[in-house]
């Protein structure tokens, strides 16, 4: 037996010259693979060095992107904003993951292929759906009046407002009262904020998808007023006007420039605060196929809408569904509600907030955190959507945490009552009907699942918490779906404000019982 052979296997049959190409091969695939990541490495060092000893402006240093601390231990920490990406971002870095998202990239081609062949054998289905598309999107010349109209109210009725309290209060004798006439007329400007553009609405009956516009503008812009006022009102009332000779910088007034404002109303965050990490520059080729995958994501969602939903329930009152269909019906609403679900996510999460703070440099791009890896329903809410957990822990868990006494649990009980309150206020106004499922589901049983997976750490729970999710999606899915086709299809039972919040699929003939 020969030295270089091993006893039972054959010696190895490669010619030097085909040895050599593979390992040139392989040599090119490692230093590629190697050049890739150093790249991206050197450019994130370079911005976060950049954000850490960047040169101050005008001879002022720039100011932390979270307000200080007040040191009273009672108080939960304030909201930090730091350099960061995405998490997907960071993990499409990984060549295996980025092969499965290829494969799902690849997936939705394909599905995008077959159903315009379809449309091409089958043109009147193509009418018929279309007309379908631009009547949900119709009417958005008023969306459009509504939105200039709600920007430029904060820009040139609350702004103007609080600067003039805040300037001049400290002239007033009755300051009290002075700062009590305020809180009044923020509150009623509140007011107005939110019954106004629901009132246009209802009106002038504008189909889902304008008045989901309308309302998640509304919700986004509430918050951000609410968050700038809350911010500076402490600024305001902790004020003192500098001595003869000092020099006071915009950054140490008692409110902060317009600029300012305006700059935060775009950025994708809800939580006010006068500097923000900043990128260096802005990559216009990752703007724009951000804003090419929200466009896919669209139409990735108007196929299950338009074959699972429209196709399943339009005859709901005419017809009704026999209930082994309905099961199968249930069934096939977790697919349904799942896509729904990633296309969402990725769709207005990742990449149309991504784009977003691309645009305005914003360095801060945490936007969600590895909520699939989740074990407890509380670790999940926090990571799901974390641009509006941020605001719900700044600005209504660390208040109540203090006025509740400290209490964890109670301040968590407030959060989710109002996050529940605000969800089926939108889809309430934007259905133009009361189907309280989501409250339902979100105060009721979001809660328990809280308590019952909480420390939770194997990965059943993490199956569990999927299969909720899907299931949630699904129910949603359904119920919201009978409920819109059995008010189109079944004639009113009263005209008064009952009917808008007794539902209508409840006597509606929509399931037929086996006999």
């Amino acid at each position: 037996m020969s030295k270089g052979s091993v006893e039972g296997k054959p010696p190895l049959s490669v010619q030097p010259g085909e040895l050599r190409l593979i390992l040139q091969a392989l040599r090119s695939d490692i230093l590629q693979d190697v050049d890739t990541k150093l790249l991206k490495g050197i450019d994130r060092l370079v911005m976060e060095l950049e954000l850490k000893y960047r040169k101050p402006q005008n001879g002022l240093a720039e100011k932390p992107s979270s307000p200080k601390g007040t040191g009273n231990p009672k108080e939960l920490p304030p909201k930090e904003f730091v350099l960061r990406n995405s998490t997907l971002t960071n993990l499409w870095d990984n060549a295996h993951l980025r092969s499965v998202y290829n494969i799902c990239l690849s997936l939705f081609v394909l599905l995008y292929l077959n159903i315009t062949i379809f449309y091409f054998l089958n043109v009147q289905k193509l009418k018929k759906d279309l007309a379908m598309v631009f009547w949900t999107f119709g009417q958005f010349h008023i969306v459009t009046a509504i939105w200039f109209a709600i920007n430029l109210s904060i820009v040139f009725v609350l702004y103007p407002t609080f600067r003039f309290w805040a300037t001049t209060r400290l002239f007033v004798k009755q300051k009290g009262l002075y700062d009590y006439l305020f809180c009044v007329l923020f509150v009623l400007y509140e007011t107005a904020f939110l019954v106004i553009p629901a009132r246009i609405i209802i009106v002038y009956n504008l189909p889902p998808v304008s008045s989901f516009t309308v309302l998640a503008e509304q919700s986004r812009l509430f918050m951000k007023t609410y968050a700038f006022v809350r911010e500076n009102i402490t600024r305001a009332l902790n004020y003192k006007p500098h001595q003869d000779g000092d020099k006071e910088d915009s950054d140490s007034g008692p409110c902060p420039e317009v600029e300012k404002l305006i700059y935060f109303l775009f950025v994708p965050t809800l939580v006010y605060r006068d500097n923000y990490p900043r990128t260096s520059h802005i990559r216009w080729s990752y703007v724009a196929w951000n804003f090419l995958q929200v466009f896919c994501c669209i139409i990735g969602a108007y196929i299950p809408c338009t074959y699972f939903i429209v196709d399943t329930f339009n005859k709901i009152g005419n017809e009704p569904i026999p209930l082994v269909n309905f099961m199968g019906t249930l069934a096939m609403s977790i697919f349904a509600g799942g896509i729904l679900m990633f296309l969402v996510f990725y769709g207005m999460f990742h990449c149309w907030l991504n784009a977003f703070a691309e645009m305005l440099r914003f360095g801060d791009r945490m936007f969600y955190d590895d909520w699939w890896n989740c074990t407890s329903f509380a670790k999940y809410y926090r990571s799901w959507n974390m641009v509006v957990y941020d605001w719900l822990y700044s600005y209504i868990y660390r208040d109540m945490y203090v006025v509740l006494g400290r209490s964890r649990t109670g301040a968590m009980l407030t959060v989710f009552l109002i996050s529940a309150i605000i969800h089926e206020y939108i889809l309430a106004i934007c259905f133009k009907f009361v189907f309280p499922l989501l409250f339902i589901l979100f105060s009721t049983l979001g809660v328990i699942l809280v308590f019952i997976t909480r420390r939770r750490t194997s990965s059943f729970w993490n199956v569990f918490l999927w299969g909720s999710m899907f299931q949630g999606w699904g129910l949603l899915t359904v119920f919201y779906s009978l409920e819109w086709y059995a008010r189109i299809n079944c004639p009113r039972t009263s005209d008064s404000w009952l009917d808008y919040v007794v539902p209508r699929s409840f006597h509606c003939n929509v399931i037929s019982l086996p006999s």
